[in-house]
């Protein structure tokens, strides 16, 4: 046996020592600058393309070699090569008076002309736009792993740190199996029927939600790694591209080898490489395309023919991304592994939890086969809701379903990981990581069975002065069943303890039903109309907050349901009991009556619409995937004058909420929005319009942070309405690049209200003004000046213009901080 393992190691390690791989670079020899695709070809016919930087890495096989260096327009180039090489630098010289000899045809721009038919064919080759309906399956392996080390199944890394580990061997392996369907009528349908996480107790989701492998370079834009790139065969593909044709492939379907280059990379983000376009349909047989700057991709596509169809569907695609420039950490599953500056941005959390400076071999890499591939699949697709479904039986499957399933090779070194991962996320605390930064996102963190609500600690507000408080609930480490949630707040300047305590039970943690038993007792801001659903429960700055000084009192019973109809459609029903008593004088006449304290009892129903967002569902709740619009919020409150209710009104609100964005990061955004009341309606639940303009007399003492969607130049407690409407336009230019760290973004916003109110005699001891003749502002945001920081400044115009310039602008500052 031990005779054997010699010969195998001796004649391994003798083929190994046979070989030498030589690195090198193909340049203008007269520019210097790199060749991308330069094309390399032994005397074996072996064949390899230079990368965008114009380097490449040949392997010689024989003591020494003739090799062929060719490139369009450049004079062709023989050299031997041997083993004593270290690094190989080649100036090619460019062949001006042989140009035009290359060129397939008399045209000025024959890479131009060839695109544009392949953008007028592109629909009869896309299978979903030429094929009813299709079936496959695929298999999905993702991988961070460290490109030159081993691992050592017998090594303790426990005690080790976490930066260490995985610059030691890999740090994380996922594997998916999926059934996919598309139809024409319901469009495409993932079923993941299969998937293992090595280390963690659970699933971890989120890896699903990386467009690592886009299926299809067909579409306007392509998305990868949470990055829309310009589409190399978009209807504007010109406009963001070059084009060269390189060469004709020759093969049973030969293709035109057509490099592409982005031509506005500053403005519009684009990938540069090769499209391999089938000679007859000018279908893409194969594409493989590069991105160099702070991070190194490297992305593969291959197609396969299918006659009968006369289409080229996909079969496999890969992607590596390595370090660049950079050498932090990358972001894949809400936890923070070290893998190179692959990340989408720096954000907040990205700063708390970022790691150390990590190993330049550390690399992402992933790869999806597909199979069993029908392309006449006739059986209407169950359309749903969630874009990608995992299904109960997925987190249970055995070995055998595995390796009936693996159309990657899972080496050896795979299965070592699977078995030495555990300590690597142990060592690391990443689950703890993930927990803290899934928290801190919906506004908490957690210690221990407590999560604590980061928004009950620190508020300040004219009327309170400061106000302390702690509050939170109870997580799944008391009960998966319950939680108790409660807070207590003190305000110093009024001197007044506020409260409240409740519990959520769980009734189906997956369709988000919940029963909600609550009881406070706090202040709000006079003319409030919160939606239960479709509200943001934490920031880090509430701007308005600051300057409000007109609230009320109460005390408030509810109970509630919760449920999420479809992942798109999420509701909340509530019952409520509350007293109310004033602050300040403020007295409602009705019926002869005076009320400054009253009781009501409403019941609310709330909902939030998500038509176009993506969801993934899994086996214990949805996920958003993509945030898209427009989407809908809609609030209708009744209250009772019976079961020990003062009052009966009715309160609705509906939200409409879009946004564009655009490849070149220019955005702008519209939120349309209109409030009714009918009823006996006290002031205290009439609509205010999100004035943000503090009452005080010069521009630099109204000196404050901006609003994201409230009225700048409009003043507190200036106008209240029973029935108004609102639009609030932004639109955001492409950044200011002048440096990478400094890329400054400026914002025109046009906002716009105009209301009514009934019967404004009924309300005592105060004074207001009413919208009826459409109240304008206009204004600017130069964003991201410092950090998060920016300036602000709006100035109010129209039906109600003031006399002085000064009462009718604003200059404020701005705080954008991304978690």
């Amino acid at each position: 046996m031990r005779y054997s393992l010699f010969l195998f190691f001796f004649f391994s390690g003798f083929c190994l020592f046979g070989q030498k791989t030589v690195p090198g670079r193909v340049i203008n020899k007269e520019t210097r600058q790199a060749l991308a695709y330069a094309k390399i070809q032994s005397k074996e016919n072996t064949q390899i393309l230079t990368n965008i930087d114009g380097s490449f890495k040949i392997t010689l096989s024989q003591e020494n070699e003739n090799i062929t260096i060719s490139y369009v327009g450049f004079e062709t180039i023989n050299i031997e090569i041997n083993k004593d090489t270290k690094y190989l630098q080649i100036g090619m010289t460019p062949k001006y008076e042989k140009l035009e000899t290359v060129l397939i045809s008399n045209k000025p721009s024959p890479a131009e002309e060839l695109i544009k038919r392949a953008i007028k064919r592109r629909d009869s080759n896309d299978p979903e736009k030429l094929l009813q309906g299709y079936n496959y399956t695929s298999y999905s392996k993702f991988i961070i792993d460290n490109e030159f080390n081993g691992i050592s199944m017998q090594a303790d890394s426990t005690s080790a740190a976490i930066e260490t580990i995985i610059n030691e061997g890999r740090g994380y392996l996922s594997e998916k199996v999926s059934e996919h369907s598309y139809s024409s009528q319901n469009g495409r349908r993932e079923d993941v029927i299969g998937i293992e996480t090595a280390g963690f107790d659970k699933p971890v989701y989120n890896v699903l939600a990386m467009e690592v492998n886009p299926f299809s370079l067909y579409k306007k834009d392509y998305e990868l790694y949470e990055t829309q790139y310009a589409g190399p065969l978009a209807n504007n593909a010109l406009r963001n591209y070059d084009y060269k044709i390189l060469d004709t492939i020759a093969s049973e379907r030969p293709a035109y080898m057509v490099y592409f280059k982005p031509k506005r990379e500053k403005i519009v983000a684009g990938l540069e490489g090769i499209l391999y376009l089938d000679t007859e349909s000018l279908a893409i047989q194969k594409a493989t395309a590069q991105l160099l700057g702070a991070i190194r991709l490297e992305v593969t596509h291959n197609y396969k023919y299918h006659p009968e169809k006369d289409l080229w569907f996909p079969s496999n695609q890969t992607t590596k991304i390595r370090p660049g420039a950079g050498g932090k950490e990358i972001s894949v599953f809400g936890g923070t592994i070290s893998v190179g500056s692959v990340q989408k941005g720096g954000g907040l959390l990205s700063s708390i939890f970022g790691s150390k400076e990590t190993s330049g071999d550390i690399y992402l890499n992933s790869s999806t086969t597909n199979y069993n591939i029908n392309l006449d699949f006739t059986p209407e697709v169950k359309k749903s809701e969630a874009h990608i479904n995992v299904l109960d039986e997925a987190i249970t499957r055995d070995s055998s379903f595995w390796q009936k399933n693996r159309k990657v090779d899972f080496s050896s070194r795979d299965e070592a990981t699977k078995q030495k991962v555990d300590s690597l996320i142990a060592a690391g605390n990443v689950e703890r990581k993930i927990e803290i930064k899934k928290a801190l996102a919906s506004g908490s963190y957690p210690i221990g069975f407590w999560n604590l609500d980061l928004s009950k600690i620190f508020k300040f507000n004219n009327y309170e002065g400061i106000r302390l408080g702690f509050g939170g609930r109870t997580n799944d480490r008391v009960s998966n069943k319950f939680n108790i949630n409660g807070y207590t707040t003190y305000g110093f300047k009024d001197e007044v303890l506020k409260y409240g305590i409740g519990t959520q039970i769980y009734l189906n943690k997956k369709n988000g039903t919940h029963l909600n038993f609550n009881f406070s007792r706090d202040i709000r801001e006079v003319g409030t109309f919160d939606y239960l659903k479709g509200q943001n429960t934490f920031s880090i700055l509430e701007p308005r907050f600051v300057n409000i000084n007109f609230f009320y009192n109460y005390r408030r019973y509810s109970a509630g349901l919760e449920h999420r109809i479809t992942p798109k459609l999420d509701t909340e029903l509530r019952l409520s009991k509350e007293d109310i008593w004033q602050i300040k004088d403020y007295s409602y006449l009705e019926n002869s009556e005076i009320f400054r304290d009253y009781d009501l009892t409403t019941a609310t129903f709330s909902f939030l619409w998500r038509p176009f967002s993506k969801f993934l569902n899994t086996p214990e709740e949805n996920i958003i995937l993509e945030k898209n619009f427009p989407q809908f919020t809609g609030q209708i409150e009744q209250s009772f004058s019976t079961l020990g209710g003062d009052f009966n009104f009715t309160r609705l609100g509906l939200k409409a909420e879009h946004e564009i964005k655009r490849l070149d990061n220019s955005r702008t955004e519209f939120i349309l929005e209109g409030n009714y009341a009918f009823g006996n309606i006290p002031l205290t639940h009439a609509f205010h319009s999100y004035p943000n303009n503090p009452n005080r007399e010069s521009i630099f003492r109204r000196f404050s942070v901006a609003g994201r969607n409230s009225f700048e130049t409009m003043y507190f407690n200036e106008f209240y309405s029973t029935s108004q409407a609102m639009l609030h336009a932004r639109h955001q230019l492409r950044p200011f690049r002048i440096s990478e760290s400094f890329q400054p973004e400026l914002v025109f916003i046009s906002r716009h209200a105009i209301g009514d109110f009934e019967d404004p005699e009924k309300h005592q001891n105060v004074s207001f003004n009413t919208l009826e003749h459409g109240y304008s502002e206009a204004g600017l945001e130069l964003n991201k000046l410092l950090g998060g920081f920016g300036l602000s400044a709006a100035y109010r115009y129209g039906a109600y213009h003031l006399p002085t310039f000064k009462e009718n602008f604003s200059f404020k500052f701005t705080l954008q901080l991304q978690l």
